[in-house]
């Protein structure tokens, strides 16, 4: 429920105005817009994952009267109400908006959803002992037992949020939202819970399709959880709709502490294991410190990684520790660790152990695989390992077809032509990336062109055309090493 006002400085008569002719009204700010802004603090309501607040805006020879629906976080939406004379009696319709704007587009409005919210979540908690159905209910909508997921469907992802593409977002659709881990915190001699998010539209998660990273912080007030912070955007990040797999919480410096995702995949064919560390600022948000992958060269190696904060020369930001194990059935493991230390204001990278060699039943090395359609079983080259001997390959593309999402890629699993071009182009992507010398801007051209097929390809001569401009592609970087 909220009260604007006009003008800059209605002065004393505006505020004893309001106060006379509308009691129990709160003024949101003393100077500027945010004087002539009144809400009742008593009467804000939910409307699913939103607040209403009921408003009254001031005028010299009148005032309006209209609801504010916000979604406490960055958006608000004016209703059409009416605008009153000075007497009380109604003089004309008070417009609105057409949908929802940004708080700050508006005078006043983002001190008024500030004000206000801050009055609607200190009023809302979770009774008895904490649960995630609750909490999900109360950051977001309503909350359904069977799917165990919150409907939010006032989802407002910022624009220029990294990867938001690959959420694959439907305007008017709501996003699925489930509780992935919950930490405990003591902080201030207060116990506190973390709670984390992954948001995704409904029926959405085709392969390329990332997980909206969210975490939300509660505080144990008497007998009720109330929510500390929430901040539902922190990143677009993982595969098949999901940030990842394995949650820590972990402390990462003096008064720091930091969430450390994890997650795998399959790509081309190719085991990956990635990680991303978010340390949690003074201001309470999330920001990415570190993120680091690596992919198996073999279609047999499987890859996992564990990351750790290991106390440095700098107390206040703990060094990084994320190792890397490599491994084939039957063969001791590989681990080759990537130390991050803290300079100047970020952390970098000091140390970086090599991967294993690999070497192929060809016996070529380090992405050297066979193509036409066959694949290779490899071998580690140290630590006295033999080779393997070549094995055929499934009649299946180089991905699981029981996790195919998108169009693109049940053609592929439905079609013998086009599952052997993916399986050869594998092969070729494994050539390209072990010669290609500039590995950032290749990961990044890769996955845009992957992106394309993903959301663009839906017959079976759209995907013709992709491999043969995919195979020319990698074809050019295998030689070469070069993207241009």
């Amino acid at each position: 429920m909220s009260l604007v006002a006009c003008g800059k400085d209605n002065g004393a008569s505006t505020s004893q105005v309001a106060e006379k002719k509308f009691p129990g009204y709160q003024r949101v700010g003393t100077s500027g817009d945010a004087a002539q802004l009144w809400f009742n603090p008593s009467d804000i309501a939910r409307n699913g994952s939103s607040y209403v607040v009921h408003t009254l805006k001031t005028f010299p020879d009148g005032y309006a009267r209209f609801d504010v629906v916000t979604n406490c976080r960055d958006a608000t939406k004016r209703l059409g109400g009416t605008q009153y004379r000075a007497d009380g009696t109604a003089d004309k319709d008070y417009p609105g908006n057409d949908e929802a704007v940004s708080a700050k587009s508006e005078p006043g409005m983002a001190e008024l959803m500030s004000t206000a919210c801050g009055v609607a979540m200190a009023s809302r908690s979770i009774q008895g002992e904490f649960n995630v159905p609750a909490a999900l209910e109360l950051l977001y909508g309503p909350y359904d037992a069977q799917s165990k997921t919150a409907s939010w469907s006032d989802a407002a992802v910022p624009s220029d949020l990294p990867w938001r593409e690959n959420l694959q977002l439907s305007d008017g659709k709501p996003l699925a939202v489930t509780g992935m881990a919950t930490f405990v915190l003591s902080e201030g001699g207060q116990e506190k819970k973390v709670l984390v998010t992954n948001a995704v539209p409904v029926d959405g998660g085709c392969h390329a399709c990332t997980g909206l990273l969210g975490v939300a912080i509660f505080r144990k007030d008497g007998n009720a959880w109330k929510i500390d912070s929430s901040q539902p955007y922190v990143a677009s990040m993982g595969t098949t709709g999901s940030v990842g797999s394995r949650f820590e919480w972990a402390p990462a410096g003096d008064g720091k502490y930091a969430l450390i995702v994890s997650g795998g995949d399959t790509h081309q064919g190719y085991q990956t294991a990635y990680m991303n560390a978010f340390v949690r600022g003074k201001d309470g948000n999330f920001v990415s410190i570190v993120d680091d992958g690596d992919t198996g060269v073999s279609d047999t190696e499987s890859v996992d990684v564990k990351t750790s904060f290991v106390k440095g020369k700098d107390p206040a930001h703990y060094d990084i520790k994320v190792a890397f194990s490599y491994s084939i059935p039957g063969q001791a493991d590989y681990v080759a660790d990537h130390i991050y230390q803290y300079s100047g204001d970020k952390y970098v990278l000091v140390k970086k152990d090599d991967p294993p060699k690999v070497i192929a039943a060809d016996g070529a090395s380090e992405g050297g695989a066979a193509q036409g359609g066959t694949s290779t079983t490899a071998a580690y080259s140290a630590g006295g390992y033999s080779k393997a001997s070549s094995q055929p390959a499934a009649a299946s593309p180089s991905f699981d077809c029981q996790k195919a999402k998108s169009d693109a890629e049940r053609l592929i699993c439905s079609d013998a032509g086009l599952a052997s071009q993916d399986v050869a182009l594998a092969s070729l992507f494994e050539q390209a990336k072990a010669a290609v010398t500039d590995k950032a801007g290749f990961r990044e051209r890769v996955r845009q062109q992957w992106n394309y097929r993903e959301s663009a390809c839906h017959d079976r001569e759209c995907l013709v055309r992709w491999y043969v401009a995919q195979h020319e592609f990698l074809s050019e970087v295998a030689q070469t090493g070069r993207l241009d």
